[in-house]
């Protein structure tokens, strides 16, 4: 995928209602994201990013506590190959309530290619269910789905709502270093598959 545009989504944390925190509406909005990314297959790459301001909140807490912080982030950062493709996406979200009153919605922008320090490949990380992993164990006798879930606490992820089945699950976000771009396309999460890899520019 050739990422020449890109628009930032910032996402706000409610502070009057406790039951709206930042990962309860950063799913909410990713939900609206996924819709209009379903209607545009491979046209959309998703990133995630932490504002400055989160930054700091990281960092206090580390400091605080002395042991990492949980993953988190509060910008989703959405490219494109074309800026006619984000200001369509644009269209498609910014009339619904849950973007206009907690999230800054930005405006499509050229990537800053001399800017570019590095890639980064954002890909769906699966955990089988249980079903699925019953009999596959590893060495130590531990179950595929175990091991996963584990490694998982360290990744960003959301949590989406079908609007098919109206079922809950999980997308978590495998990120990994790379050295090119890649050629491959991204599927309806915005994310990179195994067998159609391509990475993002970080700057």
């Amino acid at each position: 995928m050739d990422a020449n545009y890109y628009l930032d989504i910032r996402v706000l944390e409610s502070s009057d209602d406790t039951d709206l925190k930042l990962g309860h509406i950063r799913n909410q909005i990713y939900t609206v994201l996924h819709g209009a990314f379903r209607k545009l297959p491979a046209h959309y790459a998703l990133a995630v990013e932490m504002s400055d301001k989160l930054k700091n909140k990281q960092e206090y807490f580390e400091k605080k506590h002395d042991r990492p912080a949980k993953p988190n982030f509060d910008i989703l950062r959405v490219f494109a190959e074309k800026q006619d493709d984000l200001d369509q996406l644009i269209e498609a979200i910014k009339g619904h309530w849950k973007i206009r009153d907690y999230t800054v919605l930005g405006t499509a922008i050229a990537v800053p290619t001399a800017k570019i320090s590095g890639w980064k490949s954002y890909r769906r990380f699966r955990i089988p269910t249980k079903n699925a992993e019953r009999t596959q164990l590893s060495e130590k006798k531990e179950p595929l789905r175990d091991r996963r879930l584990k490694t998982a606490k360290d990744m960003p992820y959301f949590k989406v709502l079908s609007q098919s089945t109206g079922q809950g699950f999980t997308v978590t976000i495998d990120i990994q270093e790379s050295e090119h771009a890649g050629q491959g396309l991204p599927d309806s999460y915005g994310l990179a598959r195994q067998e159609s890899p391509f990475a993002l520019p970080v700057f």
